[in-house]
């Protein structure tokens, strides 16, 4: 054997030995890419629109105040006004409480001037706003809560036309101004029912 042969037979031998030793059966780790580099304008863009950062608590459900159902009735006897009963829900599976306070507000224009009917009672009225958010009808609960409510009607004749509903959060927040057209003729017992099912 030449000298070259024999040098190329080591040299040979040597690149087995050395790639024997070198692999192994750790999986190969893989090289994430560097993120693309992003042109000023774009970089200012992406940062005031921020990335959402979740909190532990966000995935606990939040109370929900749903108006789920709402009755009215016209009555002539023992006194005169509507009688409205409230039913509200709250869908979320939540151990915290769905709370608010409730107004409600009827009134009447047929005469020429107002006639106003308000519950709670003792509610003072700041133009078109009650004065004190927390003189309204307490809501705290946690599956279901029904209001019941009567707004005299301060005259022998005549009835209220429209009802509007006022929800206030607790921190005073006004959630909720719905307008309800009442379509009353004045008959004792006229009664109607709505399901608005929204959330407040």
């Amino acid at each position: 054997m030449s000298r070259l042969t024999v040098v190329l037979v080591f040299v040979f031998l040597g690149c087995l030995i050395v790639a024997g030793c070198t692999s192994s059966d750790e999986p190969a780790v893989e090289v994430k890419p560097e993120p693309e580099q992003l042109d000023e304008e774009t970089a200012a863009a992406a940062r005031t629109r921020g990335v959402i950062k979740r909190d532990r608590g966000d995935d606990v459900a939040r109370p929900q105040v749903v108006l789920s159902e709402m009755t009215y009735e016209w009555r002539t006897s023992p006194d005169r006004g509507v009688h409205v009963t409230l039913n509200f829900t709250n869908p979320a599976d939540a151990y915290e409480r769905a709370r608010g306070y409730v107004f409600l507000i009827a009134e009447s224009t047929r005469s020429g001037s107002l006639v106003q009917g308000v519950y709670p009672w003792n509610t003072t009225m700041d133009g078109n706003l009650p004065e004190d958010y927390t003189d309204g009808t307490h809501l705290l609960y946690r599956d279901s809560q029904q209001v019941r409510a009567f707004l005299p009607y301060p005259r022998s004749d005549g009835y209220f036309e429209t009802l509007k509903l006022y929800v206030f959060h607790e921190n005073g927040k006004l959630l909720t101004n719905r307008t309800y057209e009442l379509d009353f003729t004045g008959a004792q017992g006229e009664k109607r029912t709505v399901n608005p099912g929204f959330d407040l």
